[in-house]
């Protein structure tokens, strides 16, 4: 067996998540319960790791997400519309020239890693452009409130409801 994956993600908190620590803490007890310490969620300075037992495991949590993964949350719905608005950012504070973000990979094999990266990415909206610099360190600009709103989304309908 492969040894843990790790990757880093920076330039996040500010511009998705109103208290990282809260929705981390929660991710991590799901991941935990029911999924095995598949993957554990530490935050950083300015961001947060994602450890990954095995290979395997990350290939599961970046398989690319389909259209029912990103159904959205309705309002009429309390405990989902509640979990939304209490972890993410509202619309109006999304800055208007977008958020560029940094995924360094730490430990495990960039070749493999790099091509699951870019598929979860482009499935969640295929107009990202995406950057990989020469240690293959991707680099990627969210457009637009509405890719957060799908990736949100897909969170909750992946894991609030397991």
């Amino acid at each position: 067996m492969e040894g843990q994956v790790i990757l880093e993600i920076s330039d996040f908190f500010k511009f998705f998540f109103i208290n990282p620590k809260l929705i981390f803490g929660y991710l991590n007890d799901v991941f935990e319960k029911k999924y095995n310490s598949m993957i554990y969620i530490e935050e950083i300075e300015n961001g947060f790791l994602f450890v990954f037992k095995d290979f395997e495991s990350l290939k599961i949590r970046a398989k690319p997400l389909i259209k029912s993964d990103f159904k959205e949350i309705k309002s009429d719905n309390t405990s989902e519309s509640s979990f939304f608005k209490k972890f993410f950012i509202p619309k109006e504070k999304f800055p208007e020239e977008g958020v560029k973000l940094y995924v360094k990979i730490i430990s495990g094999d960039n070749s493999k890693i790099i091509p699951l990266i870019k598929n979860f990415i482009h499935s969640i909206n295929q107009n990202v452009k995406i950057e990989i610099d020469d240690e293959q360190n991707l680099f990627f600009k969210i457009q637009d409130f509405d890719d957060i709103k799908r990736y949100a989304n897909s969170l909750m309908n992946r894991y609030y409801k397991t």
